[in-house]
């Protein structure tokens, strides 16, 4: 097989970097922003950006590989007008087909990135051939992909929600979402089931799966088992692409699902709910946020056992470092509104903006910031800023220029430290030093500290973490962690039967 493309750099001058539901929305913006920030941060010829985005179709992954070369083609002119070189040869891109609610295409596609060449697109020249190379690792997978569940707007709770909460509240915590709930899926098809009572309780022998619940959080979860073996960092121990430190699952949740109701045990598919997004969501935050904790570590060491390896050892244990982040507010098509409404929606979030959140970066390009921002930064950067145990979000000023600030979650707060300050803009409550004497590293790379502030953005209402509060949410996140693995084991097993009666 010929040379890769990018073997001309050091494999720690190579980053490879996937995401997922990139064909459209937050998606797209994560990968046009990818290509921007990995060109400003990485400017030589000999250091590469290797972008492998999933869609749920080939015609899909055409489309989405088609837009970001014609976007690099976009930004290489204007650099060239600026007298600078992106140097578009070094940025390389491949696309795959994965249905998140099909475990069987989950598993595919695992092993496809595992063991197969890909077809690899290089530069921005439409005309160009793609050629076919391995990937040999990953460095970052960005799981993005998801459905919401919502059928539009309850207008009796929206006047409430702006009534009593404000329009900022309202705009960034909203309760006006209308679902119909009870949607499931077949997982060893990716159908859709029409269950004779939505309202009762998935289980084990039902054959199907919450639809939202396995398309926003345990088709990504299934996957990132599979893809254990590419997920080693460049030495296969403890280094990547940026800097000392393992490879990343970075998790893309929401501003939305921060309170302890969006999640219960007894209706762990949120099947019965009418917020089965956000309960997704929460979930996503208590096993990002918990899955380093060591009351957590004999319910989570499964998970990062590497099934293909022959070793019985320690080293056939791969744990990916563990990060979670946010949009903020995007508007998107996931929310389903005709056009008009769509306007108002647009318009909505603007004005409160405008009145000073700084949850609403509006479009999906800003939206993309704080994903990327976590992929691209140097491992001990983020250390520095206990980045693992943080709920990143993306945020905007006024003016739109955007930042990524630590978010809150209720039974976690925002570094998981009980008591930690959320009103004194100048003590950092971990370093115990003022902002300006380095107490907060965060602070040095935004220009308008102010709004990186906790109390800035907050929901209305939400209280200081507890002691209590934040032994229940260790106890939340070893007991999903626990369903999480035995829905794994579980589901594997039925897919491994499927392909055995194939």
């Amino acid at each position: 097989m010929l040379a890769a493309p990018w073997d001309d750099g050091a494999a720690a001058k190579q980053l490879f970097v996937l995401v997922t539901g990139a064909n459209s929305g937050i998606g797209l913006g994560i990968g046009q922003r990818m290509i921007d920030e990995f060109a400003a941060e990485h400017p030589t010829a000999s250091e590469h950006l290797i972008l492998i985005t999933t869609t749920r179709s080939a015609a899909k992954s055409k489309v989405t590989t088609d837009l970001l070369r014609e976007y690099l083609q976009l930004r290489e002119n204007a650099a060239a007008t600026n007298r600078n070189a992106i140097h578009s040869s070094r940025i390389h891109f491949a696309s795959l087909e994965l249905d998140l609610c099909n475990l069987p295409s989950v598993y595919a596609a695992a092993e496809r990135l595992r063991s197969s060449p890909l077809s690899i697109y290089t530069g921005a020249e439409t005309n160009a051939a793609s050629s076919p190379h391995k990937i040999p690792r990953l460095d970052s997978v960005i799981f993005n992909a998801g459905i919401g569940g919502w059928t539009g707007i309850g207008w009796g709770n929206l006047a409430t929600n702006v009534l009593y909460d404000g329009i900022q509240q309202a705009t960034t915590f909203p309760t006006c979402k209308a679902s119909t709930g009870g949607l499931l899926v077949d997982p060893l098809t990716g159908k859709e089931v029409k269950h004779a009572d939505d309202t009762k309780a998935v289980g084990d022998n039902d054959g199907v799966l919450g639809q939202v619940f396995c398309a926003n959080i345990f088709g990504h979860y299934v996957f990132a088992h599979a893809l254990l073996p590419l997920l080693h960092g460049t030495d296969g121990k403890k280094s990547s692409a940026i800097g000392p430190g393992p490879a990343r699952i970075i998790w893309e949740s929401s501003v939305e699902a921060e309170g302890w109701h969006n999640l219960s045990l007894d209706d762990f598919q949120a099947v019965r709910t009418i917020a089965a997004y956000e309960s997704s969501k929460r979930l996503t935050d208590v096993l990002a946020l918990t899955a380093g904790l060591k009351s957590v570590a004999p319910y989570s060491a499964s998970f990062y056992k590497d099934d293909s390896s022959d070793e019985k050892s320690s080293d056939s244990t791969i744990v990916p470092a563990t990060y979670v982040t946010h949009p903020g507010v995007v508007c998107s098509t996931l929310f389903p509104l005709n056009w008009f409404l769509f306007a108002l929606y647009n318009l909505a979030m603007y004005i409160s903006r405008w009145l000073g959140s700084p949850w609403h970066p509006v479009t999906a390009y800003k939206g993309a910031a704080a994903a990327v921002w976590v992929a691209l930064r140097p491992t001990a950067a983020l250390d520095a800023l206990d980045g693992q145990h943080v709920k990143w979000g993306t945020g905007t000023t006024r003016g739109g220029t955007t930042l990524v600030k630590r978010s809150e979650v209720e039974g976690w707060g925002f570094r998981g430290l009980v008591g930690e300050e959320t009103t004194a803009p100048t003590i950092d409550s971990v370093t115990g030093k003022a902002w300006q004497e380095g107490g907060d590293p965060l602070v040095a790379s935004f220009p308008y500290p102010a709004y990186l502030l906790n109390s800035r953005g907050r929901k209305s209402g939400a209280a200081n973490l507890t002691a209590e509060r934040r032994q229940e949410f260790e106890v939340l996140g070893r007991d999903c962690w626990r369903e999480m693995e035995r829905l794994r084991v579980e589901w594997e097993q039925r897919v491994n039967k499927l392909k055995e009666s194939q």
